[in-house]
């Protein structure tokens, strides 16, 4: 028997970046913990994660101009080289082992007082310590002037 009381898990961040001007692939806040909990409320003992869906929202009831897809980059620990909100994002040398990967947030949608975009047809297996966490950095596809909102993004997982 698991360790765990369900297969299925969730994290979620929030990132509220400065109203400022964006490059493609900047990052837009900080590095933030994604902590990996089930319908209870326990935390993930660790092990292979199969991320299957994400849902991202834009807490305002516009897209800005030049304003596109998003994405998530993972990692297994803090990212090393410690990114400062609005810059340019990159794998250097000492975040090799770190990094995890990708995940594809795509381009928020128009809901009337909220934009937000859902991606269902995700099957990325990640690996998650004991700690039950991973830790994550959201970065622009295009360049655009962000508005000092906050953007969530809700991430679902099975385990493996």
């Amino acid at each position: 028997m698991p360790a765990y009381s369900t297969k299925a898990f969730t994290a979620s961040l929030t990132v509220t970046p400065a109203a400022a001007a964006y490059s493609a692939n900047d990052v837009m806040g900080t590095a933030q913990t994604l902590t990996w909990l089930d319908r209870n409320g326990n935390t993930f003992p660790g092990g292979e994660l199969r991320v299957i869906s994400t849902f991202f929202t834009v807490a305002t009831t516009a897209l800005q101009a030049s304003e596109a897809a998003y994405s998530l980059k993972l990692y297994n620990v803090t990212p090393p080289s410690n990114h400062a909100d609005n810059d340019a994002w990159d794998v250097p040398s000492g975040d090799r082992a770190a990094f995890i990967g990708s995940l594809a947030v795509g381009t928020p949608v128009d809901l009337g007082s909220t934009l937000a975009i859902e991606v269902d047809s995700l099957s990325k297996l990640i690996t998650v310590g004991s700690s039950g966490k991973t830790f994550a950095e959201l970065t622009t596809a295009a360049g655009f002037t962000a508005t000092a909102v906050a953007r969530t993004i809700t991430i679902h997982a099975i385990a493996e």
